[in-house]
């Protein structure tokens, strides 16, 4: 058994360093080009920024479809950001309840490649409260040439403001 393991070890051995001792030997030639020195030169430019002139209202409190419910205070902001795609005609219809005031309304298609079509992004409703007590933004997201059915997304945000 010793012998058979030994033969083996031999032979893998063997397969092993034959290659490199076959092999013809390779040179490489040195290089002898020489590449002119480059300069480098200093380019100035000017950096142009926009104002932005669209007047964002300062907001405390986000909300989105994972936020069902809220405490506030009078004329706090809260801004409620939910996901619509209003190229295939679905888009939110929000009401408010007499507490809470809307202050701006956007949409923003999200970021893709020019030419593309039916792509969504999200819309942002800014809602003061004006009011105290228990108040409700709803949010029922359809086609509106459609008759409600009951099975349309709703997001339903109650605010207590104190």
């Amino acid at each position: 058994m010793d012998r058979i393991v030994a033969f083996l070890l031999l032979l893998v051995s063997a397969v092993l360093l034959a290659p490199g001792c076959i092999a013809d030997e390779q040179t490489v030639s040195e290089a002898t080009e020489i590449v002119p020195e480059v300069t480098v030169t200093e380019e100035v430019t000017e950096t142009v920024t926009e104002e932005v002139t669209a007047e964002v209202p300062a907001f405390n409190v986000t909300a989105d479809m994972n936020t069902t419910a809220l405490n506030m205070t009078e004329n706090q902001v809260v801004l409620v950001t939910l996901p619509e795609n209003p190229t295939t005609g679905y888009t939110w219809n929000v009401t408010l309840s007499e507490g809470l005031t809307l202050v701006n309304d956007t949409y923003t298609q999200d970021a893709a490649e020019e030419g593309m079509t039916g792509v969504g992004g999200v819309h942002e409703w800014f809602v003061q409260a004006v009011g105290a007590g228990e108040q409700s933004f709803f949010g029922i997201e359809k086609q509106e040439w459609e008759e409600e059915t009951g099975n349309e997304t709703t997001y339903t945000l109650n605010i207590l403001v104190e």
